[in-house]
């Protein structure tokens, strides 16, 4: 093979990290529709070739640590071997470590392995992604490490989207000085509300980095996120191939890497130090913020000098501690808020009510005020409404309750959850005005606009219903235009510090654009 060949096949696999069979894929998938196949003997030759010049790193997929987290090495080796010429047991505990995810511990099994015929430890943390164990190889292509120079200014940047809000604007002047400015800062936060209209804010960013060249991870850790925002980035950007990866796309799509990637968090696995900008949406999104796993992956996609940018309505009580401090400290979280959305109207503002004795009364099917009374509003107003539970068990019992009362709702009523099929039938259902009500659990908190929702939460005093779950769940009503108010019910047996901490958040972002003159005027202030 030519040296020129092997450069051009090198730069393919620049800035991936790769199981040993994902290697033997890529390989198969660059030579396909060549004349001649590659042989397993010339890939390993090729892989080899690249170790001993520096430009692979080669690791066990599983390794071997001790108690201080040190990688297996020849001075453990001797350690081990000075014990037993002296007849000593080694005080050293031997612990594993995925290298692909960063798992320890309870993550990694131990069993009979029949590819190396003895007892081999393997990660199921990251399993769903490719099998690694402490006998197939994992490889490191780092890409290379070039110095960071954005040209152009950020009023140029800002002058392709004049659709932008002020608010938007303002936000989207922030990110671009902070992309540019070389503070040694490499974490930037937007704490946007609910409808504001980030991907939008993202646009004159996004110009910017690819403008200069520079290779961008869009990460999210929704699949349905990544399946909505795929056509509406094509449409903005048009002359920058983008790639889009998820569980369950084509298997040739898998390993396409343009310089534009749209990816799930978990994708983010498959790639070593790559992208010079991230950009992380819903932060505090499930898997994400249960799994270390995750941001673990998508801080080891960036750069060394990479910058990535988060994006949330909700912001986990740490990050929400980093952008209070002052900007001196060392653990300072620069960041923007977004206070208003994208019509120039205030966030609803929840309300509470009280209901003793709630779980026995829907139970025996008693009288609930506040529950019936906005049944009733929404049958006079026709307007479409979730009803949150906390709990999957909850939602027959509200159904018959609901039916008990008033059984005219039996056709216009629906039940959802996560593991329902027709769970997307029904939010079309709704959308269209064959259902009016949809009696959900929390899966129905994220991704769903409808004009004219009103939402109430059913035994919000839940443990399910934390302060992010709450302003989250507030935020599906008034998001369009042509609806901008909506009522949002807090209904529940007490009042916890959580729904008292959602509403805080709530008035302080409509306080907050207030200030800033965000807020369109209302038609009794435009009369007076």
């Amino acid at each position: 093979m030519k040296w020129e060949d092997k450069e051009k096949i090198y730069k393919l696999f620049q800035g991936r990290a790769l199981l040993e069979e994902e290697v033997y894929w890529l390989f198969q998938l660059l030579f396909r529709d060549g004349r001649r196949r590659i042989t397993e003997e010339e890939m390993k030759e090729l892989l080899q070739e690249w170790i001993q010049s520096g430009k692979v790193e080669r690791k066990p997929g599983v390794e071997r640590v001790s108690e201080k987290g040190e990688g297996s090495s020849f001075s453990l080796f001797v350690s081990w071997i000075w014990c037993l010429i002296r007849g000593e047991k080694s005080e050293e505990r031997i612990r594993y470590r995925c290298n692909r995810c960063g798992a320890e511990e309870e993550h990694i099994h131990i069993v009979y392995c029949y590819r190396c015929q003895g007892e081999c430890p393997y990660c199921c943390r990251c399993l769903t992604m490719g099998r690694s164990s402490s006998c197939s190889s994992y490889y490191l292509f780092a890409a290379d490490e070039r110095k960071r120079n954005p040209k152009g200014c950020t009023e140029e940047a800002l002058f392709y989207y004049p659709q932008l809000t002020q608010a938007q604007r303002a936000a989207a002047r922030s990110m671009l000085d902070f992309y540019r400015q070389e503070t040694g800062m490499q974490e930037f936060l937007v704490w946007a509300v609910c409808g504001a209209g980030k991907t939008e804010v993202m646009f004159p960013l996004l110009h910017d980095v690819l403008a200069n060249g520079e290779r961008v991870l869009w990460a999210t850790p929704r699949r349905d996120v990544v399946l909505e925002l795929a056509p509406r980035l094509r449409r903005a950007f048009p002359n920058h191939p983008l790639s889009v990866l998820y569980g369950g796309a084509k298997a040739q799509d898998k390993w396409n890497a343009s310089r534009f990637v749209l990816a799930t968090t978990h994708q983010a696995l498959r790639f070593y130090r790559h992208f010079d900008v991230v950009i992380l949406d819903e932060l505090d999104a499930f898997p994400y913020n249960q799994d270390e796993m995750l941001p673990f992956a998508v801080n080891r996609a960036r750069t060394l000098s990479g910058k990535i940018i988060y994006l949330t309505a909700t912001p986990r009580p740490d990050y929400q501690k980093r952008i209070r401090k002052p900007s001196y400290a060392k653990d300072f979280l620069p960041h923007v808020k977004i206070p208003v959305r994208y019509h120039g109207h205030p966030l609803p503002e929840p309300g509470i009510r009280q209901e003793s004795k709630l779980n026995a009364r829907l139970s025996a099917k008693k009288p609930i005020f506040s529950l019936l009374s906005f049944l009733k509003d929404i049958e006079r107003k026709g307007v479409p409404a979730f009803i949150f539970v906390p709990a999957i068990q909850q939602l027959p019992q509200l159904y018959e309750y609901i039916m008990a009362y008033n059984s005219k709702w039996q056709n216009k009523l629906a039940v959802v959850h996560a593991a329902d099929p027709e769970r997307e039938a029904k939010v079309k259902a709704l959308r269209e005005g064959r259902l009016q009500i949809l009696l959900t659990t929390t899966i129905m908190e994220r991704g769903v606009t409808l004009p004219g929702i009103q939402v109430l939460v059913c035994q919000a005093d839940a443990p399910i219903f934390d302060e992010a779950a709450l302003v989250q769940i507030a935020g599906r009503a008034g998001r369009s235009a042509v609806a901008p108010d909506g009522m949002v019910i807090f209904m529940a047996e007490e009042v916890t510090e959580a729904m008292k901490a959602s509403i805080r958040q709530i008035r302080e972002m409509n306080r907050l654009a207030k200030k800033l003159g965000y807020l369109k005027a209302t038609k009794r202030e435009e009369r007076i």
